[in-house]
């Protein structure tokens, strides 16, 4: 029997459990199958989550938190080199930056296309040029072989460990850069190789080039850069902090637009596009196969007690109470099996991290050790997949249940 269950206190929660355990087969089947749903999602959810956060990581690794450059720049609208900032423009700028306090650092960059070529060997690339030793954006932790740029380094450049390869390049090596000046003069230039970088991308090792800024400008007869890279002492406060900075330059009138790592990254925005298609995915087709074997489990169970319902309405439980007795029920079964799963999903993201398996991204040349995030966020999501589809498969069997008739109820054998 359910227990004496009193009209004015038909919320018992320890009555519903009491009712579980009288069948504990069926109870831990269906714990069973609530926990295996939570504990994909939580290991699924835990996978792109980290994956996320290195892709990430190497997206603001290689373009900063965010950048600073003319409108012209980013709509691809500039004639030649108009889009270059000023020196005026560059001091406006980094006293705003110095103004805010999520900014820790900054420093100008000069990226331009060129033609590089070893041998009988030529490559178009695009040349970044920085400011060695700068404390917003460097490359010194990528450097394989050789070393990073200094600030004595004048006609030195790093290269891409792809593109050291294909040209058979080394540390002293000797290529020669082609390039258009600002006024669009062709220009040629020696440079030496001090470095070989690497990146998570190929295309990356492949098509650019490191070197001085200063020298940069030399070459391109101009004293100008076109944009100005800022680090932020937290990835989360990327968005909060364009906006204010966007305030500040437009207040000055400087006619500067500010970009955040994400956008100026198409490659993450559609692979971030991807992974939550892909979770959304997986959690549905999980509610999906635990709301109908849960409903079956559950409408079978409800139906072998309509005798005892029957009874209990007897004695003068109202339909509401019959309902919320049995949503009562489900839900400890909701609970349960959802933190069952989210501990199996632990044991298993544990499990897997220690295993260490390594694949190569596509576009990649290194291995990355696959990785299951283990966090309270990552939790949240599968407990509400478990829990939802628990309680939604439970309506329908206890709406039926509490609208039977007493005497019809307590005719069944």
């Amino acid at each position: 029997m359910m227990g004496n269950c009193k009209k004015e206190n038909p919320l018992n929660l320890w009555l519903p459990l009491r009712s579980l355990l009288r069948n504990r087969r069926r109870s831990a089947l269906s714990i069973t199958i609530i926990a295996l749903g939570t504990a994909i999602s939580f290991f699924f959810l835990g996978y792109i989550q980290e994956s996320r956060s290195l892709i990430q990581q190497t997206t603001v690794n290689e373009f900063g938190n965010l950048q600073i450059a003319a409108s012209d720049l980013w709509e691809d609208t500039a004639d030649g080199y108009t889009y270059l900032l000023s020196s005026d423009q560059v001091d406006a700028a980094e006293e705003v930056l110095s103004a805010d306090p999520s900014v820790v650092s900054s420093t100008a960059q000069l990226q331009f296309p060129g033609l590089v070529a070893a041998g009988d060997q030529s490559r178009v690339v695009r040349v970044t040029s920085l400011v060695p030793g700068n404390k917003a954006l460097g490359y010194g932790d990528h450097v394989v072989a050789g070393r990073d740029l200094t600030k004595e380094d004048t006609a030195a450049v790093l290269v891409g460990r792809a593109l050291a390869d294909r040209l058979g390049l080394t540390p002293g090596s000797v290529i020669t850069l082609t390039l258009t000046t600002v006024a669009g003069a062709y220009n040629a230039t020696p440079l030496r190789v001090v470095g070989i970088f690497r990146f998570t991308s190929e295309q990356v090792e492949l098509q650019t080039l490191f070197i001085p800024l200063s020298y940069a400008q030399l070459v391109l007869s101009t004293p100008g850069v076109d944009r100005l890279i800022v680090k932020l002492d937290n990835i989360a406060a990327t968005n909060s902090t364009r906006d204010r900075l966007q305030i500040a330059l437009d207040n000055r009138a400087l006619g500067l637009k500010v970009k955040t790592w994400d956008e100026l990254s198409p490659f993450y925005r559609q692979l971030s596009g991807l992974f939550n298609v892909l979770f959304g995915f997986i959690a549905l087709a999980t509610t999906v196969l635990v709301f109908f074997i849960i409903l079956q489990v559950l409408t079978l169970a409800f139906l072998e007690r309509t005798r005892e319902i029957g009874t209990i309405r007897a004695l003068g439980t109202t339909r509401g109470g019959v309902f919320r007795l049995l949503l009562a029920e489900s839900a400890w079964l909701a609970v349960l099996g959802s933190l069952a799963g989210v501990a199996a999903g632990i044991v298993i993201a544990l499990a897997f991290n220690e295993v260490g398996i390594e694949w190569t991204p596509p576009g990649t040349l290194d291995p990355v050790i696959l990785t299951v995030r283990i966090s309270l966020e990552t939790a949240i999501g599968p407990l509400a997949v478990g829990l939802a589809a628990t309680l939604l498969s439970s309506l329908f069997p206890a709406v039926q249940m509490s609208r039977l008739q007493v005497v019809d109820a307590l005719r069944v054998q």
